[in-house]
């Protein structure tokens, strides 16, 4: 999927998720924010996930992997 198509599929699932808030949703959203190099969004929205159900394997995954790059990251 190119930059322009996760873009408008980020502005589309943010519209639903501020209407009500839903943890598929927000997986979703943190994998687009991910695939995008968006690591703050990514982890941001990951961790909104965590808070409806902290048990939730792919997002902890997600999350984990999310953090695991922005370590690898070179300082700023």
């Amino acid at each position: 999927m190119d930059d322009h198509k996760e873009a408008e599929a980020i502005a589309e699932l943010t519209k639903v998720i501020s209407f009500k808030p839903d943890l598929q949703l927000l997986h979703l959203r943190a994998a687009f924010h991910d695939s995008m190099g968006d690591l703050t969004s990514a982890i941001r929205d990951c961790e909104a996930a965590l808070c409806l159900d902290s048990s939730h394997t792919d997002t902890l995954d997600l999350y984990q992997k999310v953090q695991q790059r922005v370590k690898e990251q070179p300082p700023t």
